[in-house]
């Protein structure tokens, strides 16, 4: 909930009252939450690339307050929180409430970024379908650039086509992974991140799929065996605002927000490929071995995991045929495939 704060400089006031000239500074604080774990490399991005600009550039103006992540509302039931109001600003994984907004699958599967789709018209559809659907408006796409692999405790078996073979297998997935994960035969299993750890190691589940840049720092090294290569998607990682706190602020507030929105949109993405590239080292130190599908197979996962996503989309939106040629164009690479210097040029 948004508070308001006046303050002005210290005046005396005599017994004879006393007029002051002096402006008065009103400071808008909103309060927001993180649907991720706090350890997570893409809330540590948005806390530091975000929040931290925002209250270093916005004194006496727009401030932001961080409440927490898992431990203040279930990650899969922050959306609903914001729209009632519960709190001012959410960064989260469009995944999480994907049915409600299925429209972000769109970002998944878009080789497209921030940047176009704010140029063609993209980013304002967006924006209208949050606002309808989800109650919030939609300020960023935070962490572009981050994918995703398929991680197991088990080594996988391979079918003809060198895909891995996960009938049989019991996958943890949110709305991210589970259009793959079921494409290749595995059942799905809804659990908190926080929870995947306990999971694997009682067997509730063999695997799951998380970014690129996250497993160690949430400490799930030891529980994983094998890294599915190459990666795929980018990450569906967006701040909303709830619309009535949106709607409170002045212009000049929406617009320093909007101008953070759009630094935080590339300074997110430097800060997470550095945090991948130290992670990095870290995963080849635990012994984790990379399954790495080349050729065709490699095409074929790809293609499957796309092909899955935008059949989704279609199925479930009925902005599909208006949204998906701003997300993306045929031929044309996937953005997220490029590794290391590529990620930074956006």
């Amino acid at each position: 909930m948004i508070s308001v704060k006046t303050g002005m400089g210290a005046i005396a006031v005599a017994a004879a009252a006393v007029i002051s000239t002096s402006p008065v500074v009103a400071e808008t604080t909103l309060t927001t939450v993180t649907a991720l774990q706090q350890t997570n490399i893409l809330a540590k991005s948005y806390l530091k690339t975000f929040v931290g600009a925002v209250n270093a550039g916005g004194k006496g103006n727009v401030q932001m307050k961080y409440l927490g992540g898992q431990e203040v509302v279930p990650p899969r039931k922050a959306a609903s929180a914001l729209k009632r109001g519960q709190f001012d600003v959410l960064s989260a994984p469009t995944a999480y409430y994907i049915g409600t907004v299925p429209e972000g699958y769109g970002l998944l599967a878009a080789n497209k970024g921030p940047r176009a789709l704010r140029a063609n018209g993209g980013f304002a559809l967006l924006q209208k379908i949050y606002a309808e659907k989800a109650g919030a408006h939609l300020l960023a796409w935070g962490e572009n650039m981050t994918s995703y692999n398929m991680f197991l405790g088990i080594k996988p078996k391979m079918d003809k086509d060198g895909l891995p073979d996960l009938k049989g297998v019991k996958m943890r997935a949110t709305g991210t992974y589970r259009p793959l994960f079921r494409a290749l035969g595995a059942t799905t299993i809804n659990i908190k991140s926080s929870e995947i750890i306990t999971a694997m190691q009682r067997g509730t589940v063999q695997g799951f799929g998380m970014t690129d840049s996250s497993v160690m720092a949430i400490g799930l090294g030891p529980v994983i065996k094998y890294r599915v290569q190459p990666n795929f998607y980018q990450t569906n990682q967006v701040v909303t605002v709830n619309l009535a706190s949106w709607g409170k602020l002045t212009k000049k507030e929406k617009t320093f927000l909007e101008k953070v929105a759009l630094e935080y949109e590339n300074t997110s993405v430097k800060f997470v490929e550095a945090e991948r590239l130290a992670e990095e080292v870290l995963v080849k130190k635990q012994g984790i071995i990379d399954v790495q599908l080349t050729g065709k197979a490699a095409q074929k996962y790809l293609d499957i995991a796309h092909t899955e996503i935008w059949k989704e989309l279609k199925t479930r939106s009925k902005y599909h045929d208006q949204l998906k040629p701003l997300l993306y164009t045929p031929g044309k690479p996937d953005r997220q495939m490029d590794l290391g210097d590529t990620r930074l040029k956006q």
